[in-house]
């Protein structure tokens, strides 16, 4: 069955689901958080609008919407000042939580794949149904994955480099009866990616999948990926 797309969401921050059931398949990407303010960037030698967006946090089109004076986004030169919106997302504790662009430490970072497997297991448990096993393989395709995504500038569970995430799992040893795949961008912290997946239908049906059994998480350079079998 061809893969069909549905799109739902309110603002700045990308986030995308996808699930398989044997030969059919189901695409769904979505939006979420607020954008509420912005900074003065003066552009380098090495930028690209793609790289200052994934700096501050921010998706690729709304930079692009916020600087409407630039007329073709692939063309920026250093010194050129870009308008950067800075957002503020409801965060899972009390209050909100707002994000400046500010760098997050190397050592938290590498803690985020496995703080979202607890945070998936965490909904789960809440939902009645079993913890996902993570899975060394799962985590290989997710954090290719990701790497891929913030390599190629591109946003998409179709990738230029490995295909669908069906054929990237295959290519990769991956066996299943059922599969999926959650993407996302932009997100700081694993509690806000997981806010952003689990309001929206289609993510939250991947992560709560009755269906599934393992989980590979991988988080690179703003770049989010789950990937889910049985």
């Amino acid at each position: 069955m061809k893969m069909q797309p549905f799109r739902i969401g309110v603002a700045s921050v990308l986030a995308a689901g996808l699930i398989v059931a044997g030969s059919g398949a189901a695409l769904q990407k979505a939006e979420a958080a607020t954008v509420n303010t912005s900074v003065a960037y003066k552009v380098t030698a090495s930028d690209t609008m793609y790289k200052i967006a994934a700096k501050y946090g921010v998706s690729l089109s709304t930079l692009i919407a916020a600087n409407p004076s630039i007329a073709n986004p692939n063309v920026i030169w250093p010194g050129m000042t870009v308008k950067v919106p800075v957002r503020t997302t409801t965060g899972t504790g009390t209050g909100s939580t707002t994000n400046t662009g500010t760098s997050t430490s190397s050592t938290d970072k590498s803690t985020y794949a496995t703080q979202v497997v607890t945070l998936v297991n965490k909904a789960r448990a809440n939902a009645g149904l079993g913890a996902l096993t993570p899975d060394s393989l799962l985590n290989k395709v997710a954090i290719d994955k990701a790497k891929d995504m913030y390599a190629n500038n591109y946003f998409d569970h179709n990738s230029p480099t490995y295909g669908s995430p069906f054929d990237m799992m295959r290519a990769y040893g991956v066996k299943y009866s059922y599969a999926g795949e959650n993407i996302a961008k932009g997100q700081r912290t694993p509690a806000e990616v997981m806010n952003a997946w689990m309001n929206s239908p289609g993510h939250k049906a991947n992560i709560l999948s009755k269906n599934f059994k393992k989980i590979g998480v991988a988080y690179y350079n703003g770049e989010w990926v789950q990937e889910f079998t049985s």
